[in-house]
């Protein structure tokens, strides 16, 4: 879970939320354009490959991922908690000539039964659901969305404990520039959580237009919790593969783990 608190000089107001703003998600589309590939691409392109029917991407975010399946001829909708990722998500839509289903919604509470013959969660958008309750709940809802047979791929990115502060990113469009700065970090032992506070800026011509403070948390598992709980929410032929490559097993260097799985 996310919750933000952005302001914007010009307005004189806070913005109150419990996802990605509208700074955010800028950043995000500018340091993840449509079609950058982090190895994930080429793999859910290969996982998917001869699979016909719908498939559902929650957690959607900007499109990356959901436009190149678009393109390669997918049937492919998306959901996401913030309207600020939603709406970057529909504009490079439509500057691709595509208009995919594209709602707001919650993983935790949306279903269509049996209505999507996969569900895919690319780039570790599970760890956003905080704590497991409400990871449970959400992989319930995707095996709900699934019809008999069909197959769940989803990214998990291994817990590591990072507790120093990054260095500053900055990024330039047009005549503005944009910057990120990591202001502090903590983990919780007990819970098995990261949370830190990421400052997010956006600069005119020297001048601080607007900022947004975003409390950004994490919910790290290891693979056989998660392996559990796919099973605990009734999924079938788990398994894991990790850094995009179908032969290499999860281990303790690995950058992303991928499980696999199925409804009955």
């Amino acid at each position: 879970m996310t919750y933000g608190l952005s302001t914007d000089r010009g307005l004189g107001a806070w913005r109150v939320g419990w996802s990605y703003g509208p700074l955010a998600s800028a950043v995000y589309d500018l340091d993840k354009p449509i079609g950058r590939s982090f190895g994930d691409l080429e793999y859910y392109e290969r996982s998917l490959a001869g699979l016909s029917g719908r498939i559902l991407e929650p957690a959607v975010g900007t499109g990356r991922v959901l436009i190149p399946l678009l393109e390669s001829g997918h049937d492919v909708e998306g959901f996401d908690v913030s309207a600020d990722m939603l709406e970057v998500c529909r504009r490079r839509c439509r500057e691709r000539g595509l208009d995919p289903p594209l709602r707001q919604a919650d993983m935790t509470t949306f279903v269509e039964p049996g209505a999507f013959a996969a569900v895919i969660l690319p780039a570790g958008s599970i760890a956003l659901l905080d704590g497991r309750d409400a990871t449970v709940q959400a992989l319930r809802r995707f095996r709900e969305c699934l019809q008999p047979s069909g197959t769940l791929l989803v990214d998990v990115p291994p817990g590591r404990l990072l507790t120093e502060t990054e260095p500053m990113r900055h990024w330039r469009r047009d005549d503005f520039v944009w910057t990120l700065q990591t202001q502090h970090v903590e983990h919780d032992p007990v819970s098995n959580g990261t949370t830190r506070w990421l400052r997010y800026e956006k600069w005119h011509d020297g001048a601080l237009v607007a900022t947004e403070l975003q409390l950004f948390r994490l919910q790290h598992w290891s693979v056989a919790e998660f392996e559990f709980l796919l099973v605990e929410a009734g999924f079938t032929d788990v398994s894991a593969t990790a850094d995009y490559r179908e032969s290499t097993l999860p281990g303790v260097a690995s950058d992303v783990w991928t499980f696999h799985a199925s409804t009955p």
